[in-house]
């Protein structure tokens, strides 16, 4: 009866100290900023020095197409003809001033437009691949960190665990109960739980600085990520009238790639169509004022273009052909990552978070059992290691399984 109330009391004042133990881990964490998810998204997209290139170069794109928008120069032209020493310049000299105008008739300048628009389509969606590559990266990178995380607070538990423990022990060691290689166990259980805590932490620090790195930060901060690591979040759905895989930034830069060459083949087209140079002005001739008007024109005998023609048109082909590969590639990453998804949530739900469940209660039952003394110290101890292994492998689970959703809501074109 004695040693019964002995033990109660050592793991009431063990317990004390463990609460005091956390009591200044949660001190210590008030301090840290929460950041979810969103939150390091719209740091990055603030952040990234790569997304204010891409504007600059959708913003150099614009401003090529109002320069294709202009029309050409008109040209001046000024002659004397018949200069003699001594003549007389207003009856004996011919004078011409006269304005030449080229219009475009052979459709240069629709033509320019359009391959101006297609860059600038394809400038816009250079954009919104470097900004989607940027969000994927940075929602990979925390959610491998929120698994550190969450590691690292069941480090922190374990820990706190084996320290009652051996408390316990130690006070029964002096008191002569126990032997010294009992004692010994439990201090190299404890001890082997502050390195892999002190591991855990090292990672979470590195993991918080290549954050920081994807968000476009020099230094982390004192983060404590705030999304919920153990709820299994729910893909998006695709909102697209397209099939999902067609909604990839990929499919669709391959189709304005596509439009580009089209527009290419109207331009060379239009080279090879000549345009009216047309002129108009006043002519002096033996003192009398007369009005000239003309044009001159190419005559496409020889040179239409036909070899930028041809060129274009097989840039045509080979543009839907890649829209072709674009879109196989497409569809089959979506195939292995809706694949990915469903095995990790079948992984997660049917086997690993029973399992979980299970060496949950069976290292409950062996504290149980062990402060009533119905087993040994190393069925505690083994049951305890069953139980931090098999919260590791959940852990490690539930990891693959976000990094899935993300896959899948990427593969589907959607943000994270």
């Amino acid at each position: 009866m004695r040693l019964a109330i002995n033990k109660v009391l050592i793991f009431l004042v063990a317990g004390t100290v463990i609460l005091a133990h956390f009591s200044k881990l949660l001190s210590a964490q008030s301090a840290q900023r929460e950041l979810s998810l969103h939150d390091a998204l719209e740091t990055a997209l603030a952040e990234r020095p790569e997304l204010r290139a891409a504007e600059q170069a959708e913003e150099s794109s614009l401003q090529l197409r109002r320069q294709a928008r202009i029309v050409p120069n008109p040209r001046i032209f000024y002659q004397s003809e018949n200069l003699r020493p001594g003549s007389d310049f207003t009856q004996n000299v011919d004078t011409y001033a006269y304005a030449s105008q080229v219009l475009e008739v052979s459709g240069r300048r629709g033509a320019r437009i359009a391959v101006a628009d297609s860059a600038i389509r394809r400038a816009q969606l250079a954009l919104e691949q470097q900004r989607r590559a940027i969000e994927l990266r940075v929602a990979q990178t925390y959610w491998d960190t929120l698994r550190l995380q969450y590691l690292r607070t069941l480090g922190e538990q374990s820990v706190g665990y084996y320290r009652e423990i051996l408390d316990y022990h130690q006070k029964r060691f002096n008191e002569g109960k126990i032997a010294a290689a009992d004692l010994l166990r439990v201090r190299l259980e404890e001890a082997r739980a502050e390195t892999s805590l002190d591991a855990s932490r090292l990672a979470e620090d590195q993991a918080k600085q290549k954050l920081a790195r994807e968000m476009g930060l020099t230094v982390a901060e004192n983060w404590k990520l705030g999304e919920s690591y153990d709820v299994l979040n729910v893909p998006k759905e695709p909102v697209g009238a397209n099939a999902p895989q067609d909604e990839r930034i990929e499919v669709r830069q391959a189709q304005r790639a596509v439009e580009a060459a089209r527009a290419n083949l109207l331009a060379q087209k239009a080279q090879g169509r000549p345009d009216i140079d047309a002129l108009f002005g006043y002519k002096r001739t033996s003192g009398l004022d007369t009005m000239i008007a003309g044009f001159q024109v190419n005559l496409p005998l020889f040179d239409r273009n036909q070899g930028a023609v041809a060129s274009a048109q097989f840039d045509i082909k080979a543009s839907q052909s890649m829209l072709a590969a674009a879109r196989q590639q497409s569809a089959n990453d979506l195939a292995f990552a809706r694949m990915s998804y469903e095995t990790w949530r079948r992984q997660v739900m049917e086997r690993y978070r029973p399992l979980l469940d299970q060496a949950i209660d069976i290292a409950q039952i062996s504290r149980a059992a062990y402060r009533e003394g119905g087993t040994d110290l190393l069925r505690l101890l083994d049951a305890e290691r069953l139980r931090v292994d098999t919260e590791s492998a959940w852990v490690e689970a539930l990891g693959n399984y976000h990094q899935s959703v993300l896959s899948l809501e990427y593969a589907e074109g959607l943000e994270p």
